[in-house]
């Protein structure tokens, strides 16, 4: 709901720009091929108390997914342009398998949550709501805008706890170049840097319910590049 709340925003903000100015502006809409490379710092803590609970990791991936994009660009607004892009599949992220040892927790005896446990994940439904502004009339323009995304977790847990879905939002800031392909296509170069806020994601189960209401937890810090090609149609 909240990814359709945000396109459904964005559009109305454009078809008001439309109604405003509508002498000098122009439509454009088109498909990207968009490469990503991010980094990720994810750290994990089983429900319960011990040392050897917590576990840390460091990631680099890299992936490639289209993406639509439309847009409405003012030129009594010095060529300001706004636009919203959206892509429905971005990344199916490795899973991540690990056994869990069995050891002593808190003196109380054997650990019951050892075992073998798997984590794999995929984002879904990114959405860009941005801005762009050219750069006099070289074809050169810069971009800022909010970001947000859906991190659909799979999991199978020696705990039995089961994550949660993770909204991730975030800001992202660019450049590109834009050149003529005729009177009315045109193709667009671009690099942009996505700044995510930190993640964080919680298990479905407590560990002994009113004495101990830990659960399983995962946060992470994530960044990342991306590269784009695009091709397109101007009104």
């Amino acid at each position: 709901m909240k990814k359709i709340n945000t396109i459904l925003a964005a559009f109305g903000a454009l078809l008001m720009l439309s109604v405003t100015a509508a002498n000098s502006v122009e439509f454009k809409a088109g498909v990207s091929a968009n490469g990503m490379a991010a980094y990720a710092n994810a750290k994990e803590t089983i429900k319960g108390t011990g040392a050897h609970r917590t576990t840390s990791e460091e990631a680099v991936l890299a992936t490639s997914f289209a993406s639509i994009f439309a847009e409405i660009s003012s030129e009594e607004m010095m060529g300001l342009g706004f636009g919203v892009s959206y892509a429905p599949e971005v990344v199916d992220l490795d899973k991540e398998t690990r056994h869990i040892g069995i050891g002593p927790d808190t003196g109380t005896g054997i650990d019951a949550d050892g075992g073998v446990q798997s984590v794999s994940a995929k984002i879904n439904d990114l959405v860009s709501v941005y801005l762009t502004l050219p750069v006099g009339d070289t074809g050169a323009y810069v971009k800022a805008g909010y970001i947000q995304a859906t991190m659909v977790t799979e999991e199978s847990l020696a705990t039995g706890s089961k994550y949660e879905d993770v909204d991730m939002t975030g800001t992202q800031v660019g450049g590109g170049y834009e050149g003529s392909l005729g009177d009315m296509a045109f193709w667009r170069a671009e690099g942009s840097y996505q700044m995510w806020e930190d993640i964080s994601a919680s298990g479905s189960e407590s560990n002994n319910g009113a004495t101990d209401s830990s659960k399983n937890k995962i946060t992470a810090e994530l960044g990342s590049v991306t590269g784009s090609l695009s091709i397109g149609m101007k009104f």
